[in-house]
């Protein structure tokens, strides 16, 4: 999914590349219950999971958000977003956009969950759970606590329905 995608900003999905690997850093350093990536861990993360890993930039070539996941193995065909973020005030409108390209990730490659841990904040999961429902058409299940002491739990967003073929 390269193509233009239209809304309050003009902007595209497009895969990351090592000069984009200061402004994903940047970012990550703006969240404090994310953990700042080396320039390795995102060489390895463009090079493998090329299509799981993207920016979202303006029409004026400017990244506004990243995305960091991969499959899975465990559950077979599941998807794991490790993370996600936007600059400020592009959030909310990165994140639409980042759940749309997701939908057509999990048409092509026939996932079947997504796996992402998050805080218990009330806000937060109301935005999840309305997502999952409109983009998704399922619900948001709450596994267990990261371990990592963040207050932070994994979700799981499963079955996913498949979109109807037209």
């Amino acid at each position: 999914m390269s193509e233009k995608l239209h809304g309050l900003f003009r902007a595209s999905i497009r895969p990351i590349t090592p000069a984009d690997f200061e402004f994903v850093r940047t970012l990550a350093a703006k969240f404090p219950t994310f953990t700042v990536p080396s320039d390795f861990l995102l060489w390895f993360f463009s090079q493998y999971h090329p299509d799981y890993c993207r920016i979202l930039e303006h029409d004026d070539g400017s990244p506004k958000a990243y995305l960091l996941a991969m499959p899975t193995t465990e559950p077979q065909k599941g998807l794991s977003v490790w993370q996600v973020a936007a600059s400020a005030p592009n959030q909310p409108f990165a994140l639409e956009y980042f759940i749309a390209y997701l939908r057509d990730l999990i048409d092509r490659t026939e996932a079947d969950s997504i796996f992402f841990s998050a805080s218990q904040d009330v806000r937060t999961l109301r935005l999840i759970r309305s997502l999952a429902k409109r983009f998704f058409d399922c619900d948001v299940t709450q596994v267990h606590p990261v371990p990592a002491g963040q207050s932070e739990w994994e979700f799981r967003i499963s079955p996913i329905r498949r979109q109807k073929q037209m």
